[in-house]
């Protein structure tokens, strides 16, 4: 196999999706999709430079989208109480709504996507991505954080 043709068309095929219907499905940029949707489910404040580290990206990557995401009102900084020198972020009610509403879509948009290809291979592409995924990040993919079970 030539590496490099595969790896220069994996760049063309995975653009060419985030642009597509992951980007315009979100209304968002790309990256700031993933950075708000992590905000709204750990529901927290989070220091920007673990942020980036937890999610992939540069910090100076982390500063131009958490920008833009304060820009359209879904995300606002704020000193640490315990320590002025050091920022926080956090989503705003509104951008767990935003959150909440494109992640519906982008995921109904996706499915249709999966759907076209079948069982087979949309479980080829999930799994050949997962590895993907934690060979490039040194860790096991991403999951949604498990929500607590309401004992009473």
């Amino acid at each position: 196999m030539d590496y490099e043709e595969a790896a220069r068309r994996l760049i063309v095929y995975s653009q060419g999706l985030a642009k597509g219907s992951l980007g315009t499905a979100r209304s968002l940029a790309v990256g700031e999709a993933p950075v708000l949707q992590y905000l709204a489910d750990q529901g927290t404040e989070m220091n920007p430079s673990v942020l980036a580290d937890t999610l992939g990206y540069t910090r100076p990557r982390m500063t131009r989208i958490l920008d833009s995401l304060v820009s359209k009102g879904y995300v606002e900084r704020k000193n640490d109480e315990r320590d002025r020198r050091k920022v926080l972020v956090r989503v705003t009610p509104e951008g767990v709504e935003h959150s909440k509403k494109q992640g519906e879509s982008s995921v109904a948009a996706v499915a249709q996507q999966l759907s076209a290809l079948g069982d087979s291979s949309a479980r080829e592409l999930l799994n050949v991505l997962e590895k993907a995924y934690s060979i490039t990040y040194d860790r096991e993919p991403f999951e949604k954080p498990k929500r607590k079970k309401n004992r009473s």
